[in-house]
Parts: C-alpha cells; structure tokens; sequence
C-alpha cells in the first residue's frame, strides 16, 4: 500500500546500457509476460489495490490518457508478473518522462 502521508519527490533512474543485467529468476511458477490488449483491467485492478489510485475509474482515466494510445510502446514497456495459477500479481512499466515522451 502506497503511504501517501509521505511527500512525494520527484526523480529519475537512469542505467548505462553498457553495464550487464545480473541474471535474476523468479520463483518457480512464476513468470514475466509483456503487455498485450486487454491486460489494462489487470493493470488498472493491481495499482488501485496498492494505493496509487482510489478505485478503478481513475485507474482506468490514467491508462487510457497516458498509456493507450501507444500500444506498440506499450507492448515493449508495460510487464506484469504471473503466479502460478496464472493471475497478474505485480506490474512494472518503463516509460517516458512527460519532457521526453513520444
């Protein structure tokens, strides 16, 4: 749950492509997949539930203005993490700050 008490400060991680990833494994039945169409309600359910939006509406207005018009980008940026049972349980998305977006 996002502790919203705290003030928020903004900034930016940034890597060189130069360094290597170090090879990390999730737990076995778990597994990355990439955004494909129709996973928004997945995204929308899980960051409402941790806080960042009040409910799946305003979830669901973020999404649409922010990510969905760039599904290609989306398709390369946006990773959720899959239990066993096959339901996404963690999300992660790589995207642009507002100055160098596309």
């Amino acid at each position: 749950m996002i502790d919203k008490t705290i003030p928020y400060v903004k900034f930016q991680m940034e890597r060189s492509t130069s360094q290597v990833l170090p090879d990390r494994q999730l737990p076995e039945g778990y597994q990355f997949s990439f955004y494909t169409p129709g996973d928004e309600r997945d995204w929308q359910a899980i960051e409402t539930a941790v806080g960042e939006f009040d409910n799946m509406s305003e979830a669901q207005r973020y999404f649409e203005k922010n990510f969905a018009p760039y599904p290609a980008e989306l398709a390369k940026r946006m990773t959720f993490v899959t239990d066993p049972s096959g339901k996404k349980i963690a999300t992660c998305t790589a995207w642009w700050a507002k100055e160098g977006g596309p």
